[in-house]
């Protein structure tokens, strides 16, 4: 009985010293391993690398699109479309509200009356300025329309013409408001517009043709 307990102390004895006296350390050494291994971690975003903080920002493309207009007539835009075309552009056509340089118009402001008006404008006929009229008005500081011209030299040929009457005449800017077309285009190089030239309208319609970043006119 003695000899039974005394076997079965020692055996336990002998497994208490191997698990903590022998095996342990190699297996603390294990666990010490395991945990101390130094992983990826935390990472900024200021501290990657550019490829890794763009992720999908990748960069874009200059924005290209010029807008061409305004035009007054739907003619005039569809033969600046073809010759876009032909210059292998791809056009898009848009209408909207706008205001449209119309000449420049040489104009006698300050005419007191009614009758004062027709008796400048007789004048002005016998002179050879034929196209001279009143404007509409109440009756006071009429204005007499003295011509519309696209190009502004024979604005002021006009001019010097009525001045030498002894009248004083000026020149101002004519516009009008209303429906306008303005056509939209990418330009990417090595591609170009055509010459402005002949993106005019015929028969002077389009006098003067703005091209400018695309949505600019909505400003």
């Amino acid at each position: 009985m003695r000899l039974a307990f005394a076997l079965l102390l020692f055996a336990n004895l002998a497994w208490y010293g191997w698990t903590h006296w022998v095996a342990s350390p190699d297996g603390a050494a294990a666990v010490i391993a395991t945990t101390s291994t130094p992983g990826p971690g935390l990472q900024l975003a200021r501290e990657a690398t550019p490829d890794k903080a763009s992720g999908r920002a990748a960069s874009r493309p200059g924005n290209n699109c010029l807008s061409l207009g305004p035009f007054t007539d739907l003619t005039d835009a569809a033969r600046a479309s073809t010759l876009l075309r032909e210059n292998k552009l791809q056009p898009r056509q848009r209408a909207g509200e706008g205001v449209v340089w119309k000449g420049y118009w040489v104009t006698l402001d300050g005419v007191p009356d009614r009758t004062a008006a027709n008796g400048i404008i007789e004048r002005l006929r016998r002179f050879g300025v034929g196209d001279a009229y009143a404007m509409p008005g109440d009756g006071r500081d009429i204005t007499i329309s003295l011509g519309l011209f696209s190009e502004r030299q024979r604005a002021l040929r006009r001019l010097d013409d009525v001045k030498a009457l002894g009248l004083a005449p000026r020149i101002v800017d004519r516009e009008r408001s209303g429906t306008v077309y303005w056509i939209d285009v990418d330009v990417v190089p090595p591609a170009q517009l055509p010459d402005a030239a002949r993106l005019q309208g015929e028969g002077g319609r389009i006098l003067r043709l703005e091209v400018k970043p695309c949505g600019a006119d909505a400003d």
